[in-house]
């Protein structure tokens, strides 16, 4: 009896412990400063993801999980830049440890450096 009592109790307490959350989304019109000089080509939609692991408040994976996220989506697409960049950064948290996941979705473009060039002529 004393076993059922505390594997209730515990059942009832593990999901205080946890929780699952949606930090924040970003938004940027672009990866790579663009000018009025600068033209591109649209690739099409671009998506990359990175994950973390926090166990207590040490990291287990890559420290900047933003840039990594997005640098996979750059070079998924076979792109230069993004633009119209949303990230999206989600948590969680369980008793010791927290899993940490950042998407980041955009346009994806290839930067013509040489229409600038002849520009400025």
């Amino acid at each position: 009896m004393k076993n059922i009592i505390i594997s209730i109790a515990l059942l009832i307490a593990i999901p205080f412990c946890t929780s699952c959350q949606m930090s924040g989304v970003g938004v940027a019109p672009s990866t790579t400063p663009i000018t009025e000089n600068d033209t591109y080509t649209v690739i099409g939609k671009a998506r990359g993801t990175s994950f973390g692991v926090l166990i207590y408040v040490l990291p287990l994976s890559e420290p900047d999980n933003s840039g990594v996220a997005r640098d996979r989506a750059i070079s998924s697409s076979g792109g230069d830049a993004l633009i119209e960049v949303a990230e999206t950064f989600h948590w969680l948290n369980l008793i010791f440890v927290a899993l940490i996941w950042t998407d980041c979705e955009g346009t994806a473009v290839k930067i013509n450096k040489d229409a600038a060039l002849n520009s400025n002529k």
